[in-house]
């Protein structure tokens, strides 16, 4: 027989005053777990995983393509900074050109009679090798300098004395930059050439290395602008004396 409106309605009615019959209900009808089974079509289910397969195939893909492009990204980055070395010298050999080529007028200054040093150098090294005073690599060392300069001191209590600058130069002054410079001086020194040691370039690698390199008396040149200064003359001819042989 089936249950009719008045029949369902008696029942909730039952159940709101007889807790004691709702309460076994309840115990009844949970009594074993409530299993729900969820059918989908076949067909349905082989098109989701034929989806999935595809997305599984895309992802692999992608990373391999993410891959890839980190390796070009890599090579990126070499090619960039090998670009950037190379640039580097390519400034660096205009910069030591530019010196040379202007080096009567920025050293004017303070010499007179200015002239290339080579030759003179050259000659007072081979005589220093033959007493043994210096040893070949030496010699060659201080001629591999970017520039040697001479000319006569123009004013002061050194004046018309001979000074030679042996120096270096580069885009990006660099620590080697005034280490090759100070010992190319010193090795001037140990056979009688009142030399000091100069590097000149764009810029510094950083402002410290500029202190250490004025701090050993070595003449530094950014844009042609020489230091140590020559508005303090005493303090001019000490740093030229810090040199003398």
């Amino acid at each position: 027989m089936a249950l009719t409106r008045e029949d369902l309605q008696s029942l909730l009615q039952w159940l709101d005053e007889d807790p004691q019959f709702r309460a076994e209900l309840r115990r009844r009808l949970l009594a074993e777990p409530l299993i729900v089974e969820i059918r989908l079509p076949t067909d349905w289910m082989t098109r989701v995983d034929e989806r999935l397969e595809r997305l599984e195939s895309d992802v692999g893909t992608l990373k391999s393509d993410v891959g890839t492009l980190k390796s070009d990204m890599e090579t990126v980055k070499r090619d960039v900074e090998t670009l950037k070395r190379d640039m580097g010298i390519v400034k660096g050999k205009v910069l030591e050109v530019d010196y040379r080529t202007k080096a009567a007028s920025i050293f004017g200054i303070f010499l007179r009679n200015g002239r290339d040093a080579s030759e003179f150098v050259s000659t007072k090294l081979d005589e220093a090798e033959a007493k043994g005073l210096v040893t070949p690599q030496e010699s060659e060392f201080v001629m591999a300098a970017d520039l040697l300069w001479m000319g006569n001191i123009r004013r002061g209590k050194f004046e018309g004395e001979t000074l030679v600058l042996v120096g270096e130069s580069s885009w990006k002054i660099e620590a080697e930059d005034v280490e090759r410079a100070v010992e190319k001086a010193k090795i001037l020194r140990k056979v009688g050439i009142w030399a000091i040691p100069f590097v000149g370039g764009a810029e510094w690698a950083s402002p410290e290395l500029r202190e250490q390199a004025l701090k050993q008396n070595v003449l530094c040149a950014t844009d042609a602008k020489l230091e140590p200064s020559r508005s303090d003359l005493d303090e001019w001819e000490r740093f030229l004396e810090s040199w003398r042989p």
